[in-house]
């Protein structure tokens, strides 16, 4: 009977690749915008412990406290005090006169201050709602019985804000469409050629853009010479309500509120990338939670092993934060730098061809890394105007913009076909096709030449 006493011993090597749990959250963070940003913190302050606000520690005593303390005498108002007296409200307690405090001439606020006279309390949310839902043209592209819906308003509350907006200026804002926004600026005409004007727009708008002059004569059994003046009266509106109006924080063409990623700013001292949220600055680990650690080097392993875990955790998602906030300041400046013209006017004539991959290459960064970086956010230009990353990157956007602002120039009595917008272009350094320019104006829903004219 034998034994067998043989061993054998096997090696087996395996690669297995680990990605840094570190390197994940520093893409996570990078790609949110601010607003997105900032519910990412709020809940990891929630489920870390470990991380707080800095202000939350500051013993700091504020400024006011200390001038009730060392001057309360000058700090109560005075009944002598005119101005005081005249703006303490007697109807309105709770009215907050910050609110009438001067802003810019953004539409919003121009539309704000006119709808607060003029709606009741509980009306001012629908008609915020409205203004915010009003496009850059200033028409209402959201249906009504949505808007009623969201609002959890009848639909005849709804209406009936909407129409209090149709009575503020500029006339013709809060329209649907072109039509609409017409008939609102020639209603309650006194004179014969407006009531005709309005009545051409309202049952025969086909006539209108064909300029039928004969057919709307017979129709109304007038001369030619007044309809072609009902014709001047129509051509004096203004097709786009908005114009005029600084451009806010809207995204192009929807009428929704956009978050505010990067603003390029030039001030005395020279150009800055200011970062719109949260500071990493802000945040802290908890002093509570390093001092225990330190006292637990010797104690509890479980202990201090929870405490490690939430420090760490913590720290690393600060240095996440200052890493996004490097990275969006190199993207920033590398505009400044290479975009300048554009970046100071607005004007999409200066804007130069880029792609991702070439600014990736230029600041030595993955292109992955500026996708997260510009996807989806958007940067206010020096001249105040709001645009998305995405008009760096895509040529197609620049040439739309372009178009746009050649047909807002353009002679009203010799409207310019695709043709002669194509050799304007050419002529600016672009060069594209007829075909292209109808493509791109039919995507931006500008009219053609001939119904422009018409309109």
């Amino acid at each position: 009977m034998g034994f067998n006493n043989g061993f054998r011993a096997d090696t087996q090597l395996k690669t297995q690749l680990r990605v840094d749990p570190r390197l994940v959250l520093n893409g996570q963070l990078l790609e949110l915008n601010w607003i997105e940003l900032r519910n990412f913190i709020e809940t990891e302050l929630v489920e870390n412990p470990a991380l707080e606000w800095l202000n939350e520690e500051s013993d700091c005593v504020p400024i006011e406290s200390i001038l009730k303390k060392v001057a309360p005498v000058e700090l109560k108002p005075s009944s002598e005090d005119r101005e005081f007296q005249r703006s303490v409200s007697l109807d309105c307690a709770e009215a907050d006169w910050l609110d009438f405090a001067g802003t810019g001439n953004t539409l919003e606020a121009h539309l704000e201050a006119q709808l607060h006279v003029r709606l009741e309390p509980h009306q001012r949310p629908v008609g915020a709602f409205l203004i915010g839902s009003l496009d850059s043209r200033g028409y209402l592209d959201t249906p009504i019985e949505e808007i009623a819906l969201e609002q959890n308003v009848s639909l005849e509350e709804a209406e009936a804000v909407l129409s209090i907006l149709h009575t503020c200026e500029p006339a013709g804002i809060g329209a649907q469409n072109l039509r609409e926004c017409l008939l609102i600026q020639l209603r309650g005409a006194s004179e014969l050629e407006g009531k005709l004007a309005h009545a051409i727009v309202k049952n025969h708008f086909e006539d209108l853009v064909d300029r039928n002059t004969r057919a709307l004569a017979r129709r109304y059994k007038v001369l030619p010479d007044v309809i072609h003046h009902a014709f001047e009266i129509i051509q004096q509106c203004t097709p786009f309500p908005a114009d005029g109006f600084e451009r806010s924080a809207l995204s192009a063409g929807t009428g929704t509120a956009v978050p505010i990623d990067l603003r390029i700013v030039r001030s005395e001292q020279g150009w800055s990338v200011e970062l719109a949220g949260v500071d990493p600055r802000d945040l802290m680990i908890s002093h509570a939670y390093r001092n225990q650690l330190t006292r637990l080097k010797r104690g509890s392993t479980d202990e201090r092993r929870h405490l490690s875990t939430f420090v760490n955790r913590a720290k690393d998602f600060i240095d996440a934060l200052e890493g996004r906030k490097r990275t969006l300041q190199r993207v920033g400046e590398y505009l400044i730098d290479r975009q300048l013209g554009f970046v100071t006017t607005g004007d999409y004539s200066f804007l130069k061809a880029l792609t991702r991959r070439q600014m990736a290459k230029d600041l030595s960064l993955h292109e992955s890394t500026i996708s997260r970086a510009t996807m989806g956010k958007h940067l206010q230009l020096a001249n105040g105007e709001v645009v998305s990353f995405e008009v760096f990157f895509k040529p197609a956007l620049r040439i739309q913009h372009m178009i746009a602002e050649i047909l807002r120039t353009e002679d009203p009595d010799s409207r310019l076909s695709d043709e002669a917008i194509a050799a304007i272009l050419a002529a600016r350094g672009v060069h594209v096709a007829r075909r292209t320019v109808n493509k791109y104006r039919d995507k931006t829903k500008l009219l053609s030449s001939r119904r422009r004219k018409s309109a």
